[in-house]
Formats: C-alpha cells, sequence, structure tokens
C-alpha cells in the first residue's frame, strides 16, 4: 500500500486522525498503526457486532467506539 492508501484506511476506521498529521510518519510506522487498529477493530467487531445488526447499526457503533 501506499503511504496515501494507508492515510485513506486509517482514515476509515479513525475517522478523528487527520492527513496532515498521518503524513508526518513514514510508511513502515503507518502500516504498524494500521495493522493496530485493524485488530482491535476486529476485536470489536467479534464482541459487540452481530451478523444481524444492520449496516447503519455497525456505522454508529463504529462511531461511538471512534468517539470513546
Amino acid at each position: 500500500m501506499t503511504k496515501q492508501e494507508l492515510i485513506g484506511r486509517i482514515a476509515t476506521i479513525n475517522r478523528s486522525a487527520r492527513a496532515e498529521f498521518l503524513a508526518e510518519f513514514s510508511e513502515a510506522e503507518l502500516q504498524q498503526y494500521l495493522n493496530n487498529l485493524e485488530a482491535v477493530w476486529g476485536d470489536f467487531k467479534a464482541q459487540f457486532v452481530t451478523n444481524e445488526a444492520e449496516p447503519s447499526e455497525s456505522v454508529e457503533l463504529e462511531a461511538a467506539l471512534v468517539a470513546g
């Protein structure tokens, strides 16, 4: 993945992360951060999001997670 692709993917998971801030990091650092985010998000979904949840519900849960 390119640096811009990494930043874009990170932004879809962590909507509070600003591209300007993320651009200061190397591709390797961004990849590690993305790996961490995906692991945490995967764990969260496994615990709290069921297959029966509507997509809008998943978005609301994601927003709640990001908001803290």
